[in-house]
């Protein structure tokens, strides 16, 4: 058998589009390459999504695009690559020490290049009753349909902002479930505004005309410039109440209307997973044409440290395109990095994927723009409204916080024990950071984000302790310096 001890390893965190990209870049350069997710397949929460109703088109070239992403995903395999699903990746050390949990084992990876292609999550919004049963995540609910084939409930509300209303509310309908209205707060002209940012990109204007043709076949009403201001139940969400708003989301009033309904499916758009870049201080940037917080980094998809590379969401929200791009990029910045291909060959193939990137970060900066929520969404917020729903604090224990000065969320974090529960902040943090925004108007960057420590998810103290000493004492030892 080959020894290949001395070819350079390169650990890619994540394996959706963008880190299926970054593998099969870095393969076809000579590196080898450990690709590690989460869940029990490889592809990621797009190119998974198989739907439940048969026969239901998401688009032609949707359609097209998931069944290319399976010859993409036959074509990681060989000597030199290993897929490591079902693995958790719970921490980061420097300089590329990777903590991984498979089952109840933990280990330490060192590799000499990481390439973070982690993504990132949806966006919830507190309002009186949205911590109530029936009321879910529209991510959540495509997996319900495409995975198990289960209908989220009987009637459906989805509600929030962004083109994933659509394909949500349309895949419930084709499934066989009754979708009772979309609730968008983006007004129905805003993306008309930036028409001439779509020339050569029909493909995603005839996704949502799709989606749109769905809806009118089954009679569900769109709902442009609404937001959802409560929901209300006995023991589970029974009605919700919306309301029309103006450009900021602030709510007009007169304009509500209630419905009955047993589920209502929210999004918000998408935050960045930057908690596995920050534990080894990797500098991270306020961007709102990037959807928020991302990490920063140079043209090469290489971060402020070393041997760290992003691709994806992590690098700014932008879609499943854009992260193939950015996938490529990094899988090839690694790639020159670790002397595989030299710089005329790095130079050639960098400038068109550069082009493509600066591209489709045009389209994605005009879609965070069209569909950020509004700076006067945190105004729904009572003040027994529960903010953090692991740890239960509501929305006054945060007022008497501001009341003291704080305005950081570490500060808050610590007087409130908002963001120590389960999710460890990543519901309840961009709540929080919107919330003291626009409560005391403070900047995004004096909110700031909470400091990421490991483990990044709950682990048994027992795979702890199956560590050996060495690999204990390496992370102690990058710890203390």
């Amino acid at each position: 058998m080959t020894d290949r001890s001395n070819e350079p390893e390169v650990v890619v965190v994540g394996a959706g589009p963008a880190g299926i990209a970054a593998a099969t870049m870095l393969l076809s350069q000579g590196a080898r390459v450990t690709l590690i997710d989460e869940m029990p397949e490889v592809g990621g929460q797009y190119y998974k999504q198989r739907l439940a109703a048969r026969g239901l088109s998401r688009g032609r070239d949707l359609d097209e695009r998931v069944e290319k992403s399976q010859d993409r995903l036959a074509a990681l395999h060989g000597e030199r690559f290993t897929a490591l699903t079902g693995t958790l990746v719970w921490g980061m050390f420097a300089p590329h020490q990777v903590a991984i949990l498979r089952g109840e084992r933990a280990d330490i990876l060192k590799p000499h290049a990481v390439i973070l292609a982690g993504g990132a999550m949806e966006r919830a919004a507190a309002f009186p009753g949205w911590t109530l049963p029936g009321v879910v995540m529209a991510g959540g609910v495509q997996t319900l349909l495409g995975r198990e084939g289960i209908l989220p409930g009987r009637r459906s509300l989805v509600a929030g902002t962004g083109p994933l209303l659509l394909a949500v509310a349309a895949e419930i309908a084709e499934a066989g479930g009754q979708v009772v209205g979309v609730v968008e707060g983006s007004q129905a002209t805003a993306p008309l505004r930036h028409l001439h940012h779509f020339w050569g990109q029909m493909r995603r204007v005839k996704e949502a005309w799709d989606y749109r043709r769905i809806l009118d076949r089954h009679d569900i009403p769109m709902h442009n410039g609404h937001v959802v201001i409560a929901a209300r139940g006995d023991g589970r969400v029974e009605e919700v109440t919306f309301a029309q708003v103006d450009p900021e989301w602030q709510v007009l009033p007169e304009t509500e209307r209630t419905v009955a309904v047993d589920t209502l499916c929210l999004h918000f758009g998408f935050e960045a997973l930057t908690e596995i870049a920050r534990m080894v201080e990797c500098e991270v940037a306020y961007d709102p044409d990037r959807g928020g917080w991302h990490v920063a980094h140079d043209d090469g998809m290489r971060t402020s440290n070393a041997g760290i590379y992003v691709a994806g969401q992590i690098a700014g929200i932008g879609g499943a395109d854009l992260a193939e791009s950015t996938g490529a990029m990094a899988g090839l910045s690694a790639a020159r990095d670790l002397d595989l291909l030299g710089e005329r060959a790095y130079t050639a193939q960098a400038g068109p994927l550069q082009r493509d990137i600066a591209h489709r970060r045009d389209i994605a900066r005009v879609l965070n723009t069209i569909y950020s929520p509004g700076a006067a969404l945190p105004d729904l917020v009572t003040p027994d409204t529960i903010i953090c729903r692991c740890e239960e604090v509501t929305a006054g224990e945060i007022d008497a916080a501001l009341a003291n000065g704080t305005v950081s969320i570490n500060d808050i974090k610590r007087r409130t024990r908002c963001g120590m529960g389960m999710c460890q902040s990543r519901v309840c943090s961009p709540i929080v950071r919107a919330y003291v925004e626009r409560k005391v108007g403070a900047t995004a960057e004096e909110v700031s984000l909470i400091t990421a420590r490991p483990p990044l998810r709950p682990i048994p103290l027992g795979a702890l302790a199956d560590l050996s000493e060495m690999q204990v004492g390496d992370v102690m030892t990058v710890a203390d310096e």
